[in-house]
């Protein structure tokens, strides 16, 4: 569930349900309303309310609900999930973890931090100026470069920021002699600004295919967790590979001389990192994603400390048609109707845990396509009208998986 301002100040409320149909998921909108004057967590909540109340589908029926952080949508005492949770205590509230994901991306050191509104400016002097950029693309085919254009960098796309970078490593040569009188360009031509600008560019790289990893339909709380806490793994690699001055993981970095200073930067900027990845998932952590769950035919089932679980496990054990299911669908076998009636409690648990939306991605992909309809000539259509809406997003649905690549190439926010 998610919420936004559109373009003419709209602001709309979308959200989408995830259920089971036969032993798969299905991901759908569930409804798209307008929030007519304000858009605090009692207007969303009577929104969603409404909505349950017309169609007679019960609080108890949301087992999970996943949001951005917004304080609306987030707060502890008063926000929309929080009075959610109140008339269903046993529902999972879940914050996106893509957007936290992306709060850790924009926690950089003020050494950094410069380096990057450096190259933000480097890139803005060119894009900022029609004339310049038509030179500079025209500089490039002179140099035989690959690409002629640079990205810009806004903050509400998820993977500008290190599109934005990689496009400005590429053409860094070119940059240097066409920006050589511009202060900016001469600093980063320095050693340490190279340096700098380089590793900025490797780690945002490596930022943005975890985000990727993290979109898409029919992800779990289980991908994520182990997407993230391997992410956080592969940092505390990195920094002792660079404290070695071993820098073949960076591709950037490894191409250029790297002083000490710089290496106590970089190093500092690793931890930074580290840190606030474990802080803010923390209660992800918490989450126990049991091993009888995720390997129900490999289990000891001496270490199944609840009795109920593991009579059912031991008859599932042995059971070769349901073997034989979890073998081809992993754990997305516990989805299947065989697996529900012959092994309810087991079930019952594994699918509280399989559910929950990971993240508030699909409602981002619906703003996405929200904001592709709303062009020059259809200004004065009503989009939260279930008939327009929905009859526009349904033509869409048979090819979600290309919208998905193409939200994803985009980073749309």
């Amino acid at each position: 569930m998610d919420e936004s301002t559109l373009r003419d100040s709209d602001a709309v409320l979308i959200t989408y349900v995830r259920y089971i149909d036969e032993g798969n998921f299905a991901e759908e909108m569930l409804f798209c309303k307008r929030l007519e004057s304000t858009t605090t967590s009692k207007d969303i909540y009577n929104k969603l309310k409404n909505y349950l109340d017309v169609n007679d589908i019960p609080m108890k029926n949301i087992t999970s609900c996943a949001a951005d952080g917004a304080p609306n949508m987030m707060g502890k005492k008063n926000g929309c999930l929080k009075l959610m949770k109140d008339a269903n205590l046993e529902m999972i509230i879940v914050h996106c973890v893509i957007h936290k994901e992306n709060l850790v991306a924009k926690n950089i050191s003020p050494v950094l931090n410069e380096v990057l509104h450096t190259v933000i400016k480097c890139v803005n002097a060119i894009k900022a100026n029609a004339k310049c950029e038509r030179l500079f693309k025209l500089f490039c085919e002179e140099q035989n470069e690959d690409y002629v254009r640079l990205l810009l960098h806004t903050e509400v796309r998820w993977l500008s920021k290190g599109n934005c970078l990689k496009r400005f490593m590429q053409l860094f040569d070119t940059l240097g002699d066409f920006l050589s009188e511009k202060p900016e360009m001469k600093y980063l031509l320095t050693i340490n600004g190279k340096a700098f600008v380089s590793y900025l560019a490797d780690i945002f790289e490596k930022l943005n295919i975890l985000n990727k990893q993290l979109q898409g339909p029919n992800k779990t709380l289980v991908d994520a967790k182990a997407k993230i806490f391997g992410f956080i793994t592969n940092i505390e690699l990195y920094q002792k590979h660079i404290n070695n001055k071993n820098f073949e993981q960076f591709h950037w970095l490894q191409k250029c001389e790297v002083t000490d200073t710089a290496l106590l930067v970089i190093v500092n900027h690793l931890n930074i990192l580290s840190a606030d990845l474990k802080e803010r998932f923390s209660d992800l952590k918490q989450i126990d994603f049991p091993t009888w769950m995720m390997q129900p035919l490999l289990v000891d089932l001496s270490d199944i400390s609840n009795m109920q679980y593991q009579e059912e496990l031991a008859e599932l054990q042995n059971d070769e048609s349901v073997k034989t299911l979890f073998n081809i669908k992993g754990a997305m076998a516990w989805l299947c109707e065989e697996t529900e009636t012959k092994y309810p409690n087991a079930t019952k648990y594994a699918r509280k845990l399989l559910q929950p939306f990971p993240s508030s991605y699909l409602a981002e992909c619906g703003f996405s396509a929200v904001n592709d309809l709303l062009i020059k000539k259809r200004n004065r259509l009503d989009i939260t009208q279930r008939g327009d809406l929905r009859l526009k997003l349904s033509k869409l649905e048979p090819n979600i998986k290309s919208l998905c690549s193409k939200h994803q190439a985009q980073g749309s926010h």
